[in-house]
């Protein structure tokens, strides 16, 4: 929705003849009431913000208007939110979380310690497998912890790359969390956004992104045409390389789960046999 209102700031500015300035313009339509049919208002350290602040910086009022024109001829609002997919897996993730902590506690706190006073009364030694799990099982809580600890950090870090927050692709936390390929493609991305508002004259050290969009320029193309379709096809790139990550990560919680309800069950049926064999 953050886009939505973003392309109708645009839009409302583009079609203002009042002969105000832009950035006079654009303050005057994030102002009206109607915004707020388009969604919630952007952050200020989101993309769509930031934006909108350079292009109301932008000196040269002739390119600050080709900006614009740029911009509100642009449908950013569908290929740039995030998709259902990603936004079950990390529903997925959560659950799995939740339930991993649930059976377990319920197994360390009531289970173990039931089983535990039953065999002593009988005066049956613990089987092996209820004593290498009361003995070594906060070091597998543990373990088990980091690594889900480690899939949710991850996947929150991507999901905080879908609300696009400027730079967030060089923070810290995205460099350890996220794979490069997903910041490449988010930085193509951005790249191709923030062109219209960049001066031609003082880039350096050009991405590829930057670079072709200046030679559409020069070879007299419609620049938002391009940008339009250079967006559409980072953001798949974008999304498959978090997709890739998402799959990885998930798949890796399941079956360390999986893992170890095995070695719940294992642990849990071991006293049971023990009592029968004592019975």
């Amino acid at each position: 929705m953050t886009w939505d209102r973003f392309g109708y700031i645009c839009r409302k500015a583009a079609s203002d003849s009042s002969g105000a300035s832009l950035a006079a313009r654009l303050e005057q339509a994030q102002s009206e009431q109607a915004c707020s049919l388009y969604g919630q208002a952007p952050k200020a350290d989101s993309w769509p913000a930031q934006l909108l602040t350079q292009l109301a910086a932008m000196p040269e009022p002739d390119n600050a208007e080709r900006a614009l024109n740029t911009y509100q001829r642009l449908n950013l609002s569908r290929q740039l939110e995030a998709p259902v997919k990603f936004k079950r897996a990390l529903a997925y993730l959560a659950y799995v979380t939740f339930v991993f902590y649930l059976v377990a506690g319920i197994y360390q706190l009531k289970v173990t310690p039931t089983f535990s006073n039953v065999l002593d009364n009988l005066g049956v030694t613990p089987p092996a497998y209820l004593s290498l799990y009361q003995t070594y099982w906060s070091l597998f809580i543990l373990a088990i912890s980091l690594l889900i600890l480690l899939a949710l950090l991850s996947a929150l870090q991507m999901r905080r790359l879908f609300q696009f927050k400027v730079n967030a692709h060089d923070s810290l936390a995205c460099c350890l969390l996220v794979l490069p390929s997903c910041r490449h493609a988010y930085r193509q991305m951005a790249d191709a956004l923030q062109y219209p508002t960049l001066d031609r004259h003082a880039l350096s050290e050009q991405s590829p992104v930057l670079q072709h969009l200046q030679q559409v320029e020069e070879r007299g193309m419609d620049l938002a045409i391009e940008i339009q379709a250079l967006t559409e096809v980072q953001m798949q790139g974008f999304l498959q390389a978090c997709e890739k990550q998402l799959k990885g990560l998930t798949t890796l919680v399941a079956v360390v789960v999986i893992v170890a309800v095995m070695m719940f069950l294992a642990s849990a049926y071991a006293p049971i046999f023990s009592l029968g064999e004592a019975i």
